[in-house]
């Protein structure tokens, strides 16, 4: 309960007058040169404001109150766990709570609040792994957006196991330009086909997207090439562009299995050339000019060795 003084103070006030004299206890708390008589009197009067019945005033409490560095742990956390109006513009910029309160403390927290957390900075890994964990996605993408989220591994195979199946989510997450290679290559599987598109440009997984592709999904992909005459060759291999599937690893996959007809369409798209004339130049060209072609097509040089053997092994079959 408040002390006398503290209700004499409030009592028979309305709705204006209790705002703004809310609004001065937090400046007061917030002061760094405040005496101790004069906290604990405003401590006091936060106490009573925490649990004022009007919404509006215990958010002018909030709003001030969380440039507050000594403000005691109980007031703190019952500002946070308050109705959104109040807890969200605390929550966004409080300092006050530790790293093993904030551990417990979005345990128990509203979505509202959860996102207001979201977009604090600095954001510890820490936190971001907890709210990765914990959010929903709402909270993910909020979390996403945020430019001081540490995008580490943890955090992001966290957000990528959970929310697999809410493309928005992951999409959200291909737009950042801060991924590690890993977790790049990892996206181009999951998201949708424009954002795939331009994370492959973005973080230049051109030369490596045939290696992100599961070994099960690139045997079926070499399978049906395997079932594909040649004259339905190059539309498969457009179709599989327009799917983001093709790839030098593919590719190369496909010509292990002899495949100089797929070979051919695929590196007359890789590398933007006309399909007769590629084609001829697999079939028959010496060394040079096929690796000339495999650069052109955006191969890997370290690549390029095994493409023409394979080619030439693929020539000499009957």
């Amino acid at each position: 309960m408040a002390e006398p003084g503290v209700s004499q103070l409030l009592d028979g006030k309305d709705e204006g007058p209790r705002c703004e004299i809310a609004r001065r206890v937090g400046e007061r708390l917030a002061a760094r040169d405040l005496s101790d008589v004069d906290r604990r009197a405003a401590e006091t009067l936060a106490r009573a404001l925490t649990a004022d019945a009007i919404k509006r005033v215990r958010r002018a409490l909030s709003e001030t109150v969380r440039h507050a560095p000594l403000l005691p742990k109980d007031i703190a956390l019952k500002i946070a766990h308050d109705v959104d109006l109040v807890a969200v513009p605390f929550l966004e910029i409080t300092d006050v709570f530790s790293d093993s309160d904030w551990q417990q403390l979005v345990l128990t927290l509203s979505r509202g609040a959860l996102v207001a957390v979201s977009g604090r900075s600095p954001m510890p890994e820490f936190l971001a792994l907890r709210l990765a964990e914990l959010g929903d996605s709402v909270v993910a993408g909020s979390l996403i957006e945020n430019p001081a989220t540490p995008m580490t591994k943890p955090v992001c195979y966290t957000m990528i196991d959970r929310f697999e199946a809410e493309v928005w989510v992951l999409d959200k997450m291909a737009c950042r330009g801060d991924l590690i290679a890993d977790i790049a290559a990892a996206l181009t599987l999951k998201v949708s086909g424009v954002v795939r598109d331009r994370l492959i440009r973005t973080y230049g997984l051109e030369a490596v997207s045939g290696t992100v592709m599961s070994d099960a999904e690139t045997a079926s992909l070499v399978q049906l090439v395997t079932e594909t005459d040649g004259a339905n060759m190059l539309a498969l291999a457009r179709r599989l562009k327009q799917e983001y599937k093709l790839t030098p690893g593919l590719t190369l996959a496909a010509l292990r299995g002899g495949s100089l007809e797929f070979c051919g369409a695929a590196l007359s798209l890789l590398s933007e050339s006309r399909f007769e004339h590629v084609s001829s130049v697999v079939r028959r060209a010496d060394a040079a000019t096929v690796i000339r072609l495999l650069a052109k097509a955006g191969v890997p040089e370290n690549a390029r060795d095994e493409f023409w053997t394979e080619i030439e092994a693929a020539r000499a079959r009957p």
